[in-house]
């Protein structure tokens, strides 16, 4: 009897859960209860920036123009009359334009190459000036010129005279109380033993001393014409100028202070 009432327990909780089951299959799950629905994220595209890439634009400034010295008119004026009759000159002492058709050469004799490009750049630097004579560029070696310099042992200095009745200047170089040249009318005498800086100051000093550059200046330390310690052998621009001067077409040599001073309008 026990067994009968088991089974029809069993029956009925079989009825009951079935019963359920198409209970939630006729009617679906019941409306107030949540899915839960996992919605998958929409593909990222990477972002991308757009960059607009302008050119620069380089302003060039234009140059700075190479400063013009100042120094007057009158201050160049000055500067040539120290040049030209500082060392007590009567008469100015310039080559005439008529002189060897207004070309001066220039000869080298034991001399380098070094000496030789000085010499060359003094060239230029005069040509630039002068308004009658040219020096020549073409340095000739080992010859005879209008100017001829020479490199020559110390002890064969003391063989060189110097003619002071020549009728142009003569000079002598020294320094520290030694002979480092020798200057008479159309030649040059150095000494070979000269080195460096005092080597080159000296073959430029004797050359525009040869050309009618006789005086010194007090005034300007960069000249090559400085009356004190120098080994300038550049020509600052008061020298270019005083030189302008001194070849120009208004001169000639032989004329006096007074004559050169009326001539260049120098009070």
């Amino acid at each position: 009897m026990e067994h009968m009432k088991a089974g029809w327990a069993f029956l009925l909780s079989g009825i009951v859960v079935i019963a359920i089951g198409v209970a939630v299959i006729v009617t679906g799950w019941p409306a107030n209860e949540p899915f839960l629905t996992v919605i998958s994220p929409a593909p990222v595209s990477p972002s991308v920036t757009s960059v607009t890439v302008v050119p620069s634009e380089t302003t060039m400034e234009p140059a700075s123009p190479t400063p013009v010295p100042t120094i007057s008119s009158d201050a160049v004026k000055l500067h040539f009359l120290d040049l030209a009759f500082g060392a007590g000159n009567a008469y100015l002492e310039r080559w005439n334009a008529t002189d060897n058709n207004g070309r001066i050469v220039i000869s080298v004799t034991a001399g380098t190459d070094a000496d030789t490009l000085l010499l060359e750049n003094a060239a230029r630097q005069f040509d630039s000036v002068s308004r009658t004579n040219g020096l020549s560029g073409q340095i000739k070696q080992d010859s005879t010129g209008d100017i001829s310099i020479k490199f020559i042992p110390p002890n064969g200095m003391e063989g060189i005279a110097i003619n002071a009745s020549s009728s142009r200047p003569t000079r002598e170089f020294e320094i520290n109380g030694t002979t480092a040249a020798k200057i008479t009318q159309g030649s040059i005498y150095i000494s070979a033993d000269l080195k460096g800086d005092v080597r080159n100051h000296t073959l430029i000093r004797s050359l525009f001393y040869e050309l009618g550059v006789v005086g010194t200046t007090d005034t300007y330390p960069d000249s090559v014409f400085y009356s004190g310690d120098n080994t300038n052998v550049d020509l600052t621009y008061a020298d270019l100028k005083a030189l302008e001067i001194l070849y120009g077409a208004g001169l000639t040599g032989g004329m006096s202070l007074n004559d050169v001073k009326k001539a260049v309008y120098i009070k």
